[in-house]
């Protein structure tokens, strides 16, 4: 009888083991969607959204996704996978909206947080794989640019596919070439993101691992070589055609150019002090778990459970100099490696939360519930005490008074979960302590900042829109040299690149209007156009004569010193040979014998 029962009781619980999965990963498809795919259009595109969504737009116009594009010249910044995943968007909805150019990031933070529950799942509790995906789902920097048209979110989804997925195979004892190919495969599709960070990371991951796990078989088999080979195939699949239709420099360019411009060593010194203390801040609200690996207690721990931490520390260890160690370095650059860290601070939470009561370790996740009690506790009384002013006495926070009463519920809600589990003598509830702080992070972000973005960022339209009413029915517009891609962005239409003019008769007989950019510290002797690693100068006036129809900001913010200017000018015909100044608000062209000659 006993041998009958047991098989039954086991089946019971594998079925209950499956429920308790499904809803875990239903709860993280839903609310990772929710909170990053809620209000897409509220906030204007800003940053580099733009310099994607024109390439992807330009590529839909013109049909070819193989050389991206900007104003029909070569776009040589990055490999072309983020534009193609905007393009796709943009071809199902008609155009490169808002909506289209953010949908691919939202993707692939849902399914980032879906890798790291399963990742973590085979080797820990539901709960902590859980715990482990809202860690990465609601941390400061996913938060903030997780929901934007970039490329660190689809970045991070390959990069963390190579590392995690390659880590589950070995640890699960799947065939070895098909460990490899999927490691490669996923590098691969990360390179095609953002360049050549993600191989150099899955190489010198996955050896520095196998080397200290002493594998050396693993590692010097055949097999990483036919994962290299998948890898070889992908790259070459878009790389050779690419190279064919432009040339040797625009493949430099793609693969080194931007990473060339951010490894440095000036300022290596400071930076070395501040990096840390800002990816600190961009891995809040969580970071501060972090603390705990102080404890001897701790890392005998996780000691045992070295199948997955052994992993974990050693590529944090081999990727996180390449970003301290170069003063070039932004927070968001070891991003992708922000799904590890979401599975060691699960696991984190998952020992300290079950501790002894009195010992170190409980003590410091008692600090963890108080710290962020006192923090939501706080904005709550500021936020919501501010909404119940007067308006000539509150504080401009752009946030809607009914939106702010609305939130400071759900905090309230969350600082009573918090304090009950602070105040239990039973052992701790982490998921329900991470569940209140996770969805105040996430109302946070999706609500309160971003309306304050609202309001905070330009939106461009108008003004656009204005310009666009001064060119007559049918006119082309032109541009002398590149334009913000900002701009072109909201114009929407073709904006044809012209070299700037050395002399009247280098300006196109059929162009009447044309616009360019003003940058702050342009002189009559001296224009900057290009951006960044391109950018290079030109003579600071225009060989003919003109005069400018009107000037805006097109900068996400208009009121910083350093703005620049998108002017629209027109071209005074007959064309005579008269010098402009462009570092004035208006132009003031001598034009004698003008008017005789058009009587």
């Amino acid at each position: 009888r006993a041998n009958l029962v047991r098989p039954a009781i086991g089946a019971t619980s594998a079925v209950r083991g499956l429920r308790a999965d499904f809803i875990a990963a239903a709860v993280i498809l839903l609310g990772v969607s929710l909170i990053y795919g809620a209000r897409l259009t509220v906030e204007p595109l800003v940053g580099e959204e733009t310099r994607w969504a024109t390439a992807a737009r330009e590529m839909l116009s013109t049909g070819d996704w193989v050389v991206p594009r900007q104003q029909g010249q070569v776009f040589a910044e990055r490999p072309p996978l983020t534009t193609w995943l905007m393009a796709i968007g943009g071809w199902m909805r008609g155009d490169v909206d808002p909506i289209a150019a953010r949908l691919p990031s939202v993707i692939a933070v849902v399914l980032t947080s879906l890798l790291i529950f399963g990742y973590t799942r085979a080797f820990a509790s539901v709960t902590t794989a859980l715990i482990a995906a809202l860690v990465y789902a609601t941390g400061g920097q996913v938060l903030q640019i997780g929901r934007l048209g970039e490329s660190e979110a689809v970045f991070t989804l390959f990069v963390g596919g190579s590392l995690l997925v390659w880590h589950l195979g070995y640890a699960r004892n799947w065939r070895p070439v098909v460990v490899w190919t999927l490691g490669f495969s996923f590098a691969a599709l990360a390179a095609m993101v953002k360049g050549p960070q993600a191989p150099i990371y899955f190489v010198a991951i996955t050896g520095a691992y196998l080397v200290v796990v002493r594998d050396w078989k693993y590692l010097l088999s055949w097999q990483p070589f036919a994962g290299g080979l998948a890898f070889v195939a992908i790259i070459a699949a878009w790389q050779i055609p690419f190279y064919r239709a432009t040339d040797w420099q625009a493949v430099l360019a793609t693969w080194a150019g931007l990473a060339g411009d951010r490894i440095h060593l000036r300022g290596v010194l400071a930076h070395s002090v501040s990096y840390p203390l800002e990816t600190f801040g961009c891995l809040l609200p969580w970071s501060p778990m972090l603390t705990v690996l102080a404890l001897r207690d701790v890392r005998e721990w996780l000691r045992e459970k070295r199948n997955v931490s052994t992993f974990i520390i050693t590529a944090l260890v081999v990727a996180y100099p390449t970003v301290w160690l170069a003063s070039g370095a932004r927070g968001r650059y070891f991003m992708p490696l922000y799904p590890l860290v979401a599975v060691l601070i699960g696991l984190l939470i998952e020992y300290c939360s079950h501790a002894v009561r009195g010992s170190a370790a409980r003590r410091m996740w008692q600090g963890f519930l108080l710290l962020w009690t006192l923090v939501i506790g706080g904005c709550a009384a500021l936020v919501g005490g501010n909404a119940l002013l007067p308006s000539n006495w509150a504080l401009d926070f752009s946030q809607p008074r009914w939106f702010v009463l609305v939130a400071s519920a759900v905090a309230g809600a969350a600082l009573y979960a918090i304090v009950s589990v602070y105040k239990s003598g039973q052992p701790a509830q982490p998921l329900r302590v991470v569940l209140s702080i996770a969805g105040v992070a996430g109302l946070g972000a999706t609500g309160l900042m971003l309306n304050y973005y609202a309001v905070l960022w330009s939106d461009p339209t108008s003004s656009v829109s204005e310009l666009a009413a001064h060119l007559p029915e049918g006119a082309q517009l032109v541009s002398l040299t590149e334009i913000e891609h900002r701009f072109a962005y909201y114009y929407g239409a073709p904006i044809t690149q012209l070299p700037w003019p050395m002399t009247a008769d280098d300006l196109p007989a059929n162009v009447d209007y044309f616009c360019f950019m003003r940058h702050w510290n342009d002189t009559p002797e001296s224009h900057i156009a290009g951006r960044g690693r391109t950018a290079y100068r030109t003579p600071g006036t225009l060989p003919f004569a003109w005069e400018e129809v009107m000037a805006f900001c097109p900068d996400r913010q208009t009121d910083t010193p350093t703005a620049t200017s998108l002017v629209l000018g027109r071209v005074i015909r007959p064309i005579r040979a008269e010098v402009s100044d462009i570092s004035k608000p208006q132009n003031k062209v001598a034009l004698e014998g003008v008017a005789s000659e058009r009587k």
